[in-house]
């Protein structure tokens, strides 16, 4: 499943009677009602006034808005949500650092003057005529890391600011409409950079449920609280100017991942082979053929099958280069993703 703009229902304009968003801001439920506020809002980025939107994505999640204008969403092809790109899913630094000096790449002015010039072309210009150039990028690093299915956490309710402190009147009375206080554990904020600290707080919650686990005042819950408290620091328009510009933490997290998404050549350069792991009986000798053929001659294809596994060996070391650059983090089969590396240096009686 992949992830793209929401279309606009029929007879609406996109930006005027219906927000520029993704589907993942919308929700899984096609069904929602949405509250539309003419010239209501002042643009987090250009200050501009706009028709804002506002909604709610499912029954557990919270309200989300509208928080740029449709032309200064257009100019950057991102959601007027959550201002990710429209294309990929990814943060719309990302998408400009990986694309820097190919023809896609495109600028905007720097001066207040200039900048609402070019907002007031782009409101007179077609929506078709704005979106085409980010319509058509291309970009195998932004393939590769495109989300692929939406990510709902994005709609979930806000942290409660007063069970971080330990002073949630309302989660006593099972009122509070905050995570974690409304029965919702999850925790993206921590999710990358403490996983070991989120399901300690999870497995605590889970057993204890959130009154005690607010007032627990141990070392450890505290230490846990402080990095959530630490995630929600900092001014929300200014986040929301960062995110837009590309200069966020999200953006330094995504670019981190991109640089380690190649896979450097072994020194060796006899080594022409190819490791294919996580392979299932589906997949067969036949079909590795059919997709390492299109990169060079092949010397030979190895099934290991009690080991899942397979060894391919190309004829020059170019092709397999080739192999590596097109297939790495990409390589999946009969629906089977499967994971590419240079094989180890040839042993006696074993591949090369």
């Amino acid at each position: 499943m992949s992830v793209k703009a929401a279309p606009a229902p029929d007879g609406l304009e996109s930006g005027t009677d219906f927000p520029i968003v993704c589907e993942v801001c919308l929700g899984p439920n096609p069904y929602i009602r949405m509250i539309k506020q003419p010239s209501s809002k002042e643009c987090k980025v250009s200050g501009r006034v706009f028709t804002s939107f506002r909604w709610r994505p499912g029954s557990s999640a919270r309200y989300k808005e509208t928080v740029i204008s449709p032309e200064v969403a257009r100019a950057k092809g991102v959601c007027q949500c959550c201002l990710m790109d429209m294309e990929y899913n990814l943060p719309v630094g990302v998408r400009d650092a990986l694309l820097k000096g190919s023809e896609e790449e495109q600028s905007l002015p720097q001066s207040g003057v200039n900048q609402t010039y070019y907002y007031d072309q782009i409101a007179k210009a077609s929506r078709e005529d704005v979106e085409a150039g980010y319509g058509k990028m291309a970009s195998e690093k932004l393939v590769k890391m495109a989300r692929n299915s939406p990510y709902y956490d994005r709609n979930l309710p806000k942290l409660c600011s007063f069970w971080l402190k330990g002073a949630c009147s309302r989660v006593v009375e099972g009122t509070c409409p905050f995570r974690p206080c409304c029965g919702t554990y999850r925790f993206p904020e921590i999710a990358g950079s403490e996983q070991t600290m989120m399901h300690k707080l999870i497995s605590a919650l889970e057993r204890h449920g959130a009154v005690s686990v607010m007032r627990d005042k141990s070392d450890e819950m505290e230490e846990i609280k402080e990095k959530l408290k630490a995630s929600q620091r900092g001014s929300r328009d200014q986040n929301i100017r960062d995110r837009y510009h590309g200069v966020d933490s999200l953006t330094n997290k995504y670019l981190g991942k991109a640089e380690q998404m190649d896979l450097e050549p072994p020194d060796d350069k006899t080594i022409t082979t190819l490791y294919v792991g996580l392979m299932n009986q589906a997949v067969t000798e036949r079909d590795l053929v059919d997709i390492f053929y299109a990169y060079g001659e092949i010397r030979s294809v190895q099934v290991i099958q009690q080991s899942n596994c397979a060894f391919v060996s190309y004829t020059n070391r170019e092709s397999a280069e080739t192999a590596v650059q097109k297939l790495y983090n990409n390589l999946s089969i009969k629906g089977v993703r499967l994971r590419l590396m240079w094989a180890k240096p040839q042993r006696k009686g074993g591949p090369a």
